[in-house]
C-alpha cells in the first residue's frame, strides 16, 4: 500500500483533469522518484497553492507560489490536487 494516497480526499483528482483558471491545493506527488524530485525541486509541494491558467497542445501552464511553469501531460498526471473552494 501506497502511504501517500491512503488519506486523500475523496474530491482529489490529478492537475491533467482540472479546468483552466481554477486553484487548487497539492496532496501528493505521484510517479517515479526522478519525477517527483524533479517537481520538488521546482517548488511543487505538498499543500502549495497551483493555478492551472490554460491549457495549449497537452501543455500544461500553472503557476505555483507565485512562478509559472509548463508541464506536459505526463507531469501534470503525477500532480493530485484539490480544488479549492
Amino acid at each position: 500500500m501506497n502511504p501517500v494516497t491512503l488519506n486523500q480526499p475523496s474530491d482529489a483528482q490529478r492537475l491533467s483533469q482540472c479546468h483552466p483558471s481554477q486553484i487548487c491545493r497539492i496532496l501528493a506527488l505521484t510517479g517515479d522518484l526522478a519525477s517527483k524530485l524533479h517537481l520538488v525541486n521546482l517548488g511543487f509541494h505538498t499543500n502549495s497553492r497551483i493555478k492551472l491558467h490554460m491549457i495549449r497542445h497537452r501543455t500544461f501552464i500553472v503557476t505555483v507560489d507565485g512562478s509559472r511553469f509548463a508541464l506536459d501531460a505526463s507531469l501534470a498526471d503525477q500532480i493530485q490536487v484539490q480544488v479549492s473552494p
